[in-house]
């Protein structure tokens, strides 16, 4: 079976998560506990050498980087909508995916990095690191509220890999306290999707499984 490594508060494991609750494959999720130093452990770097979440063990076949791992359960599941075999619609697909995953989730991680994750570790954050990553937000999310002014989803009228990404990489705004509000279209966006069935399945919320660990 599919076996699925990450952590609940990684926005790469989470991207991956929602991918494979979208596309309905069959798989065990195994949380890796980041605090504990599980990535490190030998059982595990056999899995990803570079000791990092999320990665995935498909009857022995393993791989890491969460773009490549979704790309890897579209092709498992066949052609379909969600990622396009057409040239054309699959690079809309893929231009709102690499949105999403190389300068959202980047800014986000930044504001994350250094708002929540530092508190966890007891270490100072970095005021700098921070307001760059809340400008990069500013200049990307106007892009991204424009284009779900004009669609229902960000490639289109359905749902696709860009909306999954990006969802993921917005996952921590609320912990973060940044106001999304602003973006109306984002907003509408994504409170539609969080009320959907496969991301229920995933959690309830960023960070709900924060007490069941």
């Amino acid at each position: 079976m599919l076996k699925i490594y990450g952590h609940f508060m990684s926005m790469p494991t989470n991207k991956v998560r929602l991918c494979v609750s979208y596309l309905e494959l069959p798989h065990e999720y195994i949380h890796v506990d980041l605090q504990a130093g599980e990535q490190l452990k030998p059982e595990y770097l056999e899995t990803n050498p570079a000791g990092r979440v999320p990665a995935i063990d498909d009857s022995g076949f393993k791989l890491s980087q969460s773009d490549a791992i979704n790309k890897y359960l579209c092709a498992l599941s066949g052609p379909s909508s969600f990622y396009p075999p057409e040239p054309q619609e699959q690079a809309v697909v893929n231009q709102w995916a690499d949105m999403g995953s190389h300068h959202v989730m980047q800014a986000m991680a930044r504001v994350f990095f250094n708002k929540i994750v530092c508190k966890l570790l007891g270490q100072e954050p970095d005021a700098a690191s921070i307001t760059t990553g809340e400008n990069m937000l500013a200049r990307d999310l106007p892009l991204i509220n424009s284009q779900l002014q004009e669609n229902i989803h960000l490639a289109g009228d359905h749902i696709t890999l860009a909306d999954i990404n990006l969802q993921a990489a917005l996952e921590p705004a609320d912990m973060c306290g940044i106001d999304l509000s602003e973006y109306a279209a984002i907003a509408k966006w994504r409170a539609e999707l969080m009320r959907q069935e496969f991301y229920q399945r995933v959690h309830a919320h960023f960070a709900s499984e924060m007490n069941e660990t």
